[in-house]
């Protein structure tokens, strides 16, 4: 293989774990955008081995794919499907979100033509100004009125976002939901489950986690913000890797790459199979990333390519064509990453595109090779 992703299954496993033990609720797993890289499809089938029979996706799409490739349990879809999707999401048993009365309305019409009934969770927004119904009494009111209408959707849930920007916020956001949980009661349509945390209100907010927390990140090694004095391991679960394809000198006066970023002095360049294409950030040019080669760190030297990239192992003289460079992950931890690209640890990972194949490791061994190009797959 020219790239791939290495991936660590007891690692994820152990994560989950250490989840479900700072929580009595549920935990569910959140596996969208491909399940933050690693593969949403195999992930599942590791977690539900784990014991998981709850998962979260952020589209229609997603939860079919998990339900085509033979996924149980529960999968809810955290934002309103398509139109075109519902019938298919209803038959396939997954639950809704529902962020306005059309919403219910047309669940409840797809349910009605597949003859089936349909779980719909309502999503709230106490603040964080990105989806959901207004969090104010008279929006409950208005679905309790339609709520008689609905005979083949059970609203199963309400639930929110927090912001996460200070405690001062999130701590309004919380009561706001806990405002509209309380006013379905005094209207006389309890509805069963409530929930707000995520990876990181997990473990901030022990007190908030109501009958379930979705835990996305956390699974894969992104360690909750503000948890690192905290008695608890969340271990990295992916490594991105390729071969180095070419080792020359470029002699003084030459210039590299499409920048035709200058060298002074004699420096050997090793040419990687990676680039941004395969989600090597283009913003780590120019000496901002390093890769690992032979135990040690080489700079980026030059722009990134779509495909490619070069680096500096004159300080590497037994780097050679063939050698495996790590670009993420082994060694160049996500934060390490996020802090040179200037972003979050969530995107280094999300941005991981389908042409690396994803190598699955378990117990000290490989259990699974899958090649998302040539939708091939091979379990050992």
């Amino acid at each position: 293989m020219r790239t791939w992703i290495d991936i660590d299954l007891d690692a994820l496993k152990a994560n989950y774990r250490t989840a479900c033990s700072l929580t009595t609720a549920t935990v569910t797993c959140v596996l969208k955008a491909n399940a933050y890289g690693h593969g949403a499809v195999r992930i599942a089938q590791a977690l539900r081995e784990a014991g998981c029979e709850s998962f979260a996706v952020s589209c229609g799409r997603e939860a079919l794919a998990l339900r085509h490739a033979g996924i149980r349990g529960e999968i809810l879809v955290m934002a309103p499907a398509e139109t075109e999707e519902l019938s298919a999401l209803c038959k396939a048993d997954v639950t809704l979100t529902a962020c306005g009365t059309d919403d219910l309305l047309a669940a409840e019409a797809a349910a009605a033509s597949c003859e089936t009934a349909v779980r719909v969770h309502l999503k709230f927004d106490t603040g964080f100004h990105r989806l959901g119904f207004p969090a104010e009494q008279n929006t409950v009111r208005e679905i309790c009125a339609v709520l008689p209408g609905l005979k083949h959707v059970t609203v199963q849930g309400i639930y929110s976002h927090l912001g996460l920007v200070n405690r001062e916020r999130d701590v309004t956001q919380h009561a706001k939901l806990c405002a509209v949980r309380d006013w379905f009661a005094e209207a006389k349509c309890p509805i069963p489950e409530t929930h707000l945390c995520d990876s990181i209100g997990l473990v901030r907010y022990p007190d908030w986690h109501m009958s379930r927390c979705r835990v996305g990140a956390m699974l894969f090694g992104v360690r909750p913000s503000g948890s690192d004095n905290m008695p608890f391991e969340c271990r990295e679960t992916l490594s991105l890797r390729a071969k180095v394809t070419r080792v020359h000198t470029a002699e003084p006066d030459s210039v590299i790459g499409y920048d035709e970023t200058p060298v002074d002095k004699p420096v050997r360049v090793a040419t990687i199979a990676a680039g941004y294409g395969d989600g090597y950030p283009r913003r780590l040019s120019n000496g901002r990333g390093q890769v690992l080669i032979r135990g040690k760190r080489a700079p980026v030297i030059g722009l990134v390519c779509m495909d490619q990239l070069m680096v500096d192992v004159s300080d590497i003289p037994d780097c050679q064509a063939g050698d495996t460079a790590t670009l993420l992950g082994g060694g160049i931890s996500y934060a390490e990453m996020a802090d040179w690209a200037q972003t979050n640890r969530n995107e280094c990972l999300t941005i991981l595109s389908g042409r690396p194949v994803r190598v699955y490791h378990e117990r000290g061994r490989v259990v699974t090779v899958l090649d998302s190009m040539l939708n091939s797959r091979e379990d050992f």
